[in-house]
This record gives C-alpha cells, sequence and structure tokens, in this order.
C-alpha cells in the first residue's frame, strides 16, 4: 500500500514537468480541439500558432495570452477549420 502511495506522489509530481516538453503543430489544430482543451493546453497551443505567425505584424505583438483569447474568437466565427486557418479569415 505505501508503494501505491508512493508511487501516485511521483506521478503527480512529474506530470508538470512531462507536459512542459510537450510539442504543437499549429497547422493540425482544429478550432473545435482547441474549444475542447484546459486553459494551460489553450495557451501552449496559442504560443505555437503565435509562432506560427511571427511573421504576421496583428499577431506578432500580441502576448501569450491576447493570442490565446484572439484564436478563441477567431474559432468562434470557423468553428470546423483549423486555428491557423480561422486566424488568417
Amino acid at each position: 500500500m505505501k508503494l501505491s502511495i508512493a508511487f501516485a506522489a511521483v506521478a503527480l509530481l512529474a506530470a508538470p514537468a512531462f507536459a512542459e516538453d510537450v510539442k504543437v503543430d499549429p497547422s493540425t489544430v482544429t478550432c473545435n480541439d482547441f474549444s475542447l482543451l484546459d486553459a494551460q493546453n489553450m495557451t501552449t497551443v496559442g504560443i505555437a500558432v503565435k509562432e506560427s505567425l511571427k511573421d504576421d505584424a496583428r499577431y506578432s505583438a500580441l502576448t501569450d495570452e491576447e493570442m490565446t483569447t484572439v484564436a478563441a474568437e477567431a474559432c468562434k466565427a470557423y468553428p470546423e477549420g483549423k486555428v491557423v486557418d480561422a486566424l488568417k479569415m
């Protein structure tokens, strides 16, 4: 029993470390998938999308939080598309 509790505690402590290494391909994230994400993962996708659109002056000056909000708003207007495409509309 003690081993199970210890293992669970280590797993919980290690989970955030693994989450930081997640790579996102912004060209594949759909607006539907984006809308189902929690706030932390939405921000991760927002950062990846911002990086992919870094040459677009409309998005390069935004903070990560602003980019996430803009992406969410764009996806409301284009829910069946990809996040990057929704931002380009």
